[in-house]
């Protein structure tokens, strides 16, 4: 594959010196073969050498007794004297032979040993090549192990057919797998149960393809828990092309799966508050403008609204992820806005009474601090906190209503405040738009029960609205 690093393994090395070393032991065995050839004929030679010499000696034997008698007849002697000189030239000829095949055995056995020796350094010289090439993998072998040793990803090397064939030790230090466990197939073993069968099928099908491969996947920490981790690996090509092995590396992204999924909740939460706010903004500006006598009046009565929303979104902001708004921090934070909020009852004209960190659903924020600023705007202006000798408590406690249902109870009572009209004390007191939200928004919105009214010292509201169940930690912190 083009693109792709290309190694001589040490599988190629060594069918590279087997080819050489089997070249060498063929034309060996040739001139071995030549030699003992050579020898079989010069074996053949000295025997008939010998065989006619014996014959010489007995013909020249047997010729000096055939002359010693003068008496022999004349034609025998001349019998036995051609065959003395046939053997004699035949014994010539052979001597002759056996000259050749000398120097012909003498000639194989100087390239017998010109191979021999040519075979001896060819050998000398490969031993030191691949003892210096080994010394260099080994070498290269513990610079790249102590590397993959401190690098934080986990490591790892396969064959061509997808086999595992190592880990660095990062890997066995985080699964608990033993040296051999992980080898081969069996590192899939240390994947999530539902991640097994889809990885095992991609990482099969990188293999067939020869293309890189990049998964994520949860892995299985020794201590039991899973992380998130994003797998890549890329393939190793030889010198004629082909996957030889692949190097992967695995990179642990849990924390970042973790910030893209409160990304999603946080857009989809700012999505919403986007939504109800512009309705909020929408709604307060209508309806001022409708109980205002004139534009400054709307004014100012906008502006304080709007800063009422101001803060409550600054408590959105703030609180923790996944957390939400509790109910004493929202009204502590808009009566703080308005008077000073102190423990001494005996300079406190406010007395707050009910349990700390009470939760609130996200969605009914807004408009629960939108009907307490009118609660303590009102109070402000012409209630318990515009006269000296008023009070203000707020009580809350916590209703079980059925399994898994709770409902927050919010009791506001304002005490010393003189001179309180006897009835429709809606226009006279500037609530018009507070006690509508009271009264209708609440319920609606928020599927609250609300009350309000008017006693002899003061205004009495109560509100009663649904809590989020402790006990769904799946639901969104913005509902």
């Amino acid at each position: 594959m083009n693109g792709h690093p290309s190694l001589e393994s040490p599988a190629d090395e060594t069918a590279r010196l087997r080819d050489e070393m089997e070249q060498l032991r063929t034309a060996l065995e040739g001139a071995v073969e030549d030699n003992i050839r050579l020898v079989e004929d010069r074996d053949r030679l000295r025997g008939r050498v010998t065989m006619l010499a014996r014959e010489l000696q007995a013909a020249n034997a047997a010729y000096a007794a055939a002359a010693a008698p003068r008496d022999a007849p004349q034609p025998d002697i001349l019998a036995r004297a051609e065959t003395l000189s046939q053997s004699e030239e035949e014994l010539r000829v052979a001597f002759e032979e056996l000259q050749v095949l000398t120097e012909e055995l003498e000639a194989t056995n100087a390239t017998l040993h010109s191979a021999n020796r040519d075979l001896d350094a060819k050998v000398a010289e490969r031993t030191r090549e691949i003892a210096s090439a080994n010394a260099a993998l080994r070498i290269s072998e513990t610079s790249f192990r102590a590397i993959a040793d401190v690098v934080p990803d986990l490591l790892w090397r396969a064959d061509n057919t997808g086999q595992i064939t190592w880990c660095n030790s990062r890997w066995y230090d985080y699964t608990g797998q033993g040296l051999q466990a992980a080898l081969d197939a069996g590192w899939i073993n240390a994947l999530h149960p539902d991640d097994r069968d889809p990885t095992r099928a991609a990482w099969t099908a990188a293999v067939n393809s020869g293309e890189t491969f990049q998964r994520q996947y949860r892995i299985r920490h020794r201590s039991g828990d899973h992380r998130w981790f994003l797998a890549r690996a890329e393939p190793l090509n030889d010198g004629r092309g082909r996957v030889s092995q692949w190097f992967g590396a695995i990179t642990d992204v849990h924390e970042l799966i973790q910030l893209q999924d409160r990304q999603a909740v946080l857009l989809a939460e700012l999505r919403h508050r986007t939504r109800n706010l512009m309705a909020v903004v929408e709604t307060v500006i209508r309806k001022t403008l409708a109980s205002s006598k004139d534009i400054p009046e709307a004014r100012g009565r906008i502006e304080e609204r709007f800063g009422s929303l101001a803060r409550v979104q600054g408590l959105l902001s703030r609180r923790p992820t996944g957390g939400r708004v509790s109910f004493d921090a929202l009204l502590s934070d808009e009566l703080a806005a308005h008077v000073p909020l102190t423990d001494d009852p005996a300079t406190s004209q406010v007395s707050l009474e009910g349990p700390a960190g009470i939760e609130l659903r996200s969605t009914h924020v807004q408009t629960l601090a939108l009907a307490l600023h009118e609660l303590t705007t009102n109070a402000v202006k012409y209630g318990a906190l515009a006269h000296p000798g008023g009070r203000l408590t707020v009580g809350w406690v916590v209703r079980e209503v059925a399994a898994g249902e709770r409902r927050l109870v919010v009791n506001w009572r304002e005490t010393g405040v003189p001179d309180m009209p006897p009835a429709n004390p809606d226009t006279a007191r500037g609530g018009g738009y507070g006690r509508q939200l009271i009264e209708r928004a609440l319920p609606y919105q928020l599927g609250a029960t609300t009350a309000f009214g008017f006693a002899d010292d003061g205004v009495h509201c109560t509100i009663e609205l649904p809590l989020p169940a402790p006990d769904r930690p799946g639901e969104p912190a913005y509902v």
